[in-house]
Order: C-alpha cells, then sequence, then structure tokens
C-alpha cells in the first residue's frame, strides 16, 4: 500500500512514511522553499513528480556486511545509476522530471525543494527560458550540497520545524551554484555595495533584528539581485548577510544582558533568536562563550 505525499514542488507515492524526521522546513508562499531530513530502517521506493526544482542526498547506511543500496530511475535522467545502485548520491531533479526511487535497506535523505516561482527568484530567469538537466551523481562529487543540507537540517532540528528565512536562502542559493544548476558567476573584482545600499541595507537590519528577514528583501533594500548582493555584500562587510546578522543580534542580546533589565528569554526574542537556548549556542560558536559569561566579562 503506497502513501501519497507532497511537499513544495514535488509530489507522489511513498512506500511508507520515514521511521524518522529530523528536520523538516515548511514551503512559505508561492515561492518557498522546502526542506526534510529524514530516514528510512528497511528498504522501500519512492515515485515522484518534480514541477520546480529539487537538490538532495541520500546516503545509504551500513549495518554488517552489508550497505543499503539505491538505485534511480527517470526518462530525463542525463547520467543514470547502474543496475546494482550506489551507496551515496547527489540528486538534481528539474520542472518536469518524473522518475522513481529505491533503497535496499537504512539510508538518510536531505532535500531542498524550491517551488517554480523560487528557482526563477534565484536563477533571476524565467523556467521557461533555461534548460536545468535532471542527474545523479556519486555524493563525493558535490560534498559542498552535502555539509550545505547537513547544516541546514541541524538548523531545522534546533529550531523544533522551523529556520531563520535568511539562512534557508543563503543556504539555498549556495546550494543551486554547488549543484551545478545555476552557473558559477564569473569573477566581479569590483563587486561591492555603494555606501547608499550599505547604509539601507545596515538600517534594515537593525529595524528588523527582532523579526524575521529574508534574503530577498535585503537584496530589494539594495535594488539589487540575490544573487549579485550576496557577492557585494560580502566584498562590503567581508561577511555573508546571514553571518553580519547574527552579529547584529549577538551585539544587541549582550548589549541586553549586561544592563541587567531582561531576562535571558526576553534578551533572546527581542534580539531576533527563537529561544535563549538557541541563543546561547550562537554565543558559544561565535564569541567562545555563553550569554551570561561574556556579560560577566564585558562588567568586569
Amino acid at each position: 500500500m503506497s502513501v501519497p505525499f507532497a511537499n513544495a514542488s514535488v509530489q507522489g507515492e511513498l512506500s511508507a512514511p520515514p521511521d524518522a524526521i529530523f528536520g523538516q522546513i515548511p514551503a512559505s508562499g508561492l515561492d518557498g522553499i522546502a526542506f526534510l531530513d529524514f530516514a528510512y530502517e528497511a528498504a522501500g521506493r519512492s515515485t515522484h513528480r518534480v514541477d520546480g526544482l529539487v537538490i538532495g542526498t541520500w546516503h545509504g547506511e551500513r549495518r554488517g556486511h552489508a550497505r543499503t543500496r539505491l538505485t534511480f530511475w527517470g526518462a530525463d535522467l542525463t547520467d543514470e545509476r547502474d543496475d546494482e545502485g550506489a551507496a551515496d548520491a547527489f540528486v538534481l531533479r528539474g520542472p518536469g522530471f518524473a522518475g522513481t526511487t529505491l533503497w535496499s535497506g537504512p539510508c538518510r535523505g536531505r532535500y531542498l525543494a524550491f517551488m517554480p516561482a523560487a528557482v526563477e527568484r534565484m536563477i533571476e530567469a524565467p523556467l521557461s527560458r533555461v534548460s536545468i538537466a535532471s542527474a545523479t551523481y556519486d555524493l563525493a562529487e558535490r560534498m559542498t550540497v552535502f555539509h550545505l543540507l547537513a547544516a541546514l537540517g541541524q538548523e531545522a532540528g534546533s529550531r523544533n520545524g522551523g529556520a531563520d528565512a535568511l539562512l534557508i536562502d543563503s543556504v539555498a542559493l549556495a546550494a543551486l551554484r554547488a549543484s551545478g544548476a545555476l552557473a558559477q558567476p564569473a569573477p566581479r573584482r569590483s563587486a561591492a555595495l555603494s555606501s547608499r545600499q550599505a547604509r539601507r541595507v545596515r538600517d534594515l537590519v537593525a529595524e528588523r533584528i527582532g523579526t524575521p528577514l529574508s534574503l530577498r528583501e535585503m537584496a530589494e533594500a539594495a535594488g539589487l539581485s540575490e544573487g549579485y548582493f550576496v557577492r557585494a555584500f560580502k566584498g562590503t562587510f567581508g561577511v555573508t548577510p546571514y553571518q553580519y546578522v547574527l552579529r547584529e543580534r549577538v551585539t544587541l542580546a549582550q548589549s541586553l544582558i549586561r544592563s541587567g533589565t531582561v531576562s535571558l528569554r526576553e534578551a533572546a526574542e527581542r534580539a531576533g533568536f527563537p529561544d535563549a537556548r538557541r541563543m546561547g549556542r550562537t554565543f558559544r560558536k561565535m564569541i567562545g562563550r555563553s550569554p551570561t559569561e561574556a556579560a560577566r566579562l564585558q562588567r568586569a
């Protein structure tokens, strides 16, 4: 008995629901991006149809002497796997793709599913004017994508089903480039924001520091496409938009905690963190100390 499913731009049927879901981000709006980090404990199969774009990674688990094998079928595939399948794979599925995936045993998968409008927003062109070839590769050829999706999975899991909109957009754009679906931009030595653009972006971040902020909104404030904005922003500030926003949130939270007028929960909320625990994790990652330790050292 099969189980129907639909997630953003991909629909189909599963032989059974996943045995575990480690992180999930639903698509939001018509130009949204969905993410799923899941695992199966037994053999199974899925059939699927893609309207927008799917980027995913599969990892076959080893149990004893046996290693799970993966097999992919699809009339539009440019690089089909052999009959014996593969243990680890990267998959790229373009608009209109229809196919089948089989796994012989325990495995783990992660994928980003882009709505058609989300693809157009990131590739900066109508889907009707571009050709995105569906393909399957050995995962070793796309390890950058694997690490990007693994990091997004950790973020989604830590936020109980959600993730920062800016992080999702940033990872999605990087994954598109690393996947080969989006051509790498030609080097531009002069990629930088003007002083006026930089001021607009700084003002937007300061105004929205306690609320979700997307890459699209930041790029629109500068009057640039998302792809060029990321390069120009890093050329100006030396960090990515997401890293910059995190740094500003940490700075605000430090100030609030040092004042002694708010609780850790209130500081986290006003600085744009989902909760105090996540704020603490970010502090330790960025400055090597917990929020209270950082505030105590600043008072000394």
